[in-house]
């Protein structure tokens, strides 16, 4: 068959392809436009439905409301020297006598009493200095409150009611669980750059996977505050905003 035969074919039957293809029915793009339609309608139906729990993250902490007792001194003078009056891991009571400061040279004694009554810890070499002494006196802790630091941004979002999830730091929530409660109580006035909160705990120091975290005179973590619901679909605009 000569070329331009062939050539001719393939042209007619290209041509022949083209028009097939590029003529869809009507029925089809009604249809399709149709369903197009109905999916997004559905969607925006949905997203205007579900209401989506937004949330504010937070730094907490608790606090016990005795806080122990710390003393520092340090030997650099040798005509000053020191005697503690107590052991370690011993109690001791409002008012006796735990450090002594001795100057020889004016022969003055110069007693530190105990402002809390707890148990005693000896500790040398603290704050990077290896001739510094540290006496802490940690009192029983019996009560304590649970503050949060809110970040500026969002702070005025935070009510009282608001449930409130807590993760400390020393106890890690996929082992220990996380504290719940809810915001007792907002200070109104921005101190140090943060807002502050009061929190309730729900179950006291009890997680919601059931473990008793030990009472300490400090703990920290972060706070997840859920604030109030918001449409699924006004956070879709938002981030697209």
């Amino acid at each position: 068959m000569p070329q331009s035969d062939i050539h001719n074919r393939y042209e007619l039957h290209s041509g022949e392809l083209q028009e097939i293809i590029g003529h869809v029915p009507h029925w089809i793009i009604r249809w399709g436009i149709t369903i197009l339609a109905g999916v997004i309608a559905i969607l925006v139906l949905v997203s205007h439905t579900i209401r989506y729990p937004d949330s504010l993250n937070a730094q907490a902490l608790i606090n016990a409301k005795d806080q122990p007792q710390k003393i520092i001194w340090y030997i650099t003078d040798p005509l000053v020297t020191y005697r503690t009056h107590v052991g370690d891991s011993q109690r001791v009571k409002v008012g006796d006598t735990l450090v002594s400061e001795i100057d020889a040279a004016h022969k003055t004694t110069k007693p530190v009493r105990a402002r809390v009554s707890g148990k005693t810890y000896l500790i040398k070499g603290v704050e990077n200095n290896p001739k510094a002494f540290m006496l802490l006196v940690v009192p029983t802790v019996t009560s304590y409150e649970v503050q949060l630091k809110l970040p500026i941004k969002g702070a005025g979002r935070v009510k009282k009611g608001q449930r409130v999830l807590i993760k400390l730091d020393p106890y890690p929530d996929n082992q220990y669980g996380f504290l719940e409660g809810y915001v007792s109580g907002v200070v109104p006035v921005s101190l140090d750059n943060h807002y502050r909160a009061n929190v309730t705990l729900s179950n006291g120091l009890v997680t919601n996977t059931g473990n008793k975290l030990p009472i300490q005179p400090l703990l920290q973590g972060t706070a997840e505050i859920m604030l109030d619901d918001e449409r699924l679909l006004s956070r879709i605009f938002k981030s697209i905003i």
